[in-house]
């Protein structure tokens, strides 16, 4: 039961923490849209210039679906916040991920993901569908919370930085009027504040 607890907590921070070079996608997206001179001359594509939130609600559920178990369900609550500007930064603001899944004989383990807090990139280029950049780490916290049965366990502390992974271009995108993806092993749908 303790490693089910644990690699719950794997995928539930896997959800946020997206994309790494490993992920498989569908191909890069285009980004589309109306770029401004200033964010194209930078490689940044204007398209994703200004304020994004995150369904996490959605996010949440397609968490869910990366369980092995069937059955699984994910809830999400509170934001994330994407801005695109001179710096890229992405806010937790009290983002919560839950995942239950049936553990059999009438039992579910519930993991519940609280994120919060602020990471940010000066360097982010947005071209052709890939986004890159350099991101800080350890700027957002994550605390854990296993339930089974109603009776808390141990969860072990998980490292989160809370930054997307944009090495080597690893991150695709989609962007057209005010919608866009971040696309990984959970696609982050974006809309337009």
């Amino acid at each position: 039961m303790r490693f089910k607890v644990i690699l719950t907590g794997v995928l539930v921070a896997a959800a946020l923490a997206a994309c790494g070079p490993d992920s498989a996608s569908s191909g890069p997206g285009t980004g589309t849209g109306t770029n401004n001179a200033g964010a194209a001359a930078s490689g940044r594509d204007g398209c994703l210039m200004g304020t994004w939130k995150v369904d996490v609600p959605d996010m949440a559920r397609q968490a869910a679906g990366l369980m092995r178990t069937s059955g699984s369900e994910g809830s999400g609550t509170g934001n994330i916040t994407l801005v695109f500007g001179d710096q890229m930064s992405i806010t937790y603001d009290n983002a919560v991920i839950a995942i239950t899944t049936p553990m059999g004989s009438g039992l579910s383990m519930k993991v519940t993901s609280t994120y919060a807090g602020t990471a940010s990139s000066t360097d982010w280029q947005a071209k052709d569908g890939k986004l890159a950049g350099t991101m800080p780490t350890n700027t957002v916290t994550n605390k854990m919370v296993a339930s089974v049965g109603g009776q808390e366990v141990a969860m072990p502390t998980i490292p989160f930085s809370g930054s997307l992974d944009m090495s080597k271009g690893a991150l695709d995108y989609t962007c057209a009027g005010s919608s866009a993806t971040l696309v990984g092993p959970v696609t982050w749908k974006l809309t337009k504040a």
